[in-house]
């Protein structure tokens, strides 16, 4: 048998390498030479991972729940949160009756424009403060987390905002205070005082009465009013607090952690402000916003008692 030379065998081999790499699938686009073999097909560029919650910048989360601030709202001392912990925590806090002195009128409150508007103390300085949407904060940390977003947006959808319970939440603005006239006796001394305290409510229809407790040593010491104006005038020497308790008709409850159960049992149907007589001048008056829950079905009855005021 012929003995192979080494050219032959040279030749033979370089043949053979050929005929391997024509046979050979050619290599994808985008792909190494070790996935070309495989047959698997890479992308051109792995997406960069998106943070996960832990990795969520301290700054982008909510102070009061700790997750990603959804629909983030400002307040007007310069703190972020998420509008729903906004909305819970002006629920709870804003009926405290926190009561700004304003200039005394004799204007009744205007129906409230915004009825989504609240005064509450802010949950992180505690400052009285309202809340407004900040869209280009929103808009940057859809960019920044895409996913954590549409997560938080599952949990917000699923908790909903009738978490608490069905109703629609409404806003009234109470106003509460006093008129004062210095009177002068037979003997031209100063010392007698008419004055006339009142509250005043941005929507009547929702109001029950109200009943007025004076001072025991006033007959009588206790004055109902079911129908505005809800106020009183007396003639006395001295100052003292007056308490005013606001009853609601049924299906309204107060949104306050002061509200109390009304006297035919509805569970936070009475709602007890109190104020401090003023004889400066003409007199003082104080404002406060506060949230009521209406689970009324019907249309609001605009009949009313015609027994209007009485005392007891």
């Amino acid at each position: 048998m012929p003995r192979t030379t080494r050219s032959a065998k040279r030749h033979n081999a370089a043949s053979a390498n050929r005929r391997q790499h024509e046979e050979a699938p050619l290599p994808q686009p985008g792909a190494s030479s070790t996935d070309a073999d495989e047959g698997v097909e890479m992308p051109d560029a792995p997406p960069q991972p998106e943070p996960s919650k832990s990795a969520i910048d301290d700054d982008d989360l909510c102070p009061i729940c700790h997750l990603l601030l959804f629909r983030p709202v400002r307040t007007t001392c310069a703190h972020t949160l998420c509008q729903s912990c906004m909305a819970h925590w002006a629920d709870v806090s804003a009926a405290s009756a926190h009561m700004a002195i304003v200039p005394l009128t004799d204007a009744e409150p205007a129906p409230d424009a915004h009825p989504g508007f609240v005064e509450a103390r802010c949950p992180m300085c505690r400052t009285v403060t309202s809340a407004a949407r900040d869209g280009a904060r929103e808009r940057a940390l859809r960019r920044k987390y895409p996913g954590v977003w549409v997560e938080r947006q599952r949990e917000e959808d699923d908790g909903g905002e009738g978490a608490g319970g069905e109703g629609k939440v409404e806003t009234v603005t109470v106003f509460l205070g006093n008129t004062h006239k210095l009177l002068q006796d037979e003997d031209g001394d100063g010392n007698c005082h008419e004055w006339s305290f009142f509250v005043r409510i941005s929507d009547t229809e929702v109001v029950e009465e109200v009943q007025i407790l004076l001072h025991p040593t006033f007959r009588p010491p206790r004055v109902i009013r079911a129908a505005p104006p809800y106020q009183i005038t007396r003639i006395g020497w001295g100052v003292f607090e007056i308490t005013a308790y606001i009853l609601l008709k049924a299906g309204y409850s107060w949104l306050s952690e002061d509200a109390q159960p009304a006297p035919d049992g509805a569970e936070k149907g009475m709602l007890p402000l109190e104020w401090m007589l003023s004889f400066d001048g003409r007199g003082s008056m104080a404002r406060c916003r506060l949230k009521i829950k209406n689970e009324v079905v019907d249309e609001k009855s605009s009949s009313s008692s015609d027994d209007s005021e009485w005392e007891e």
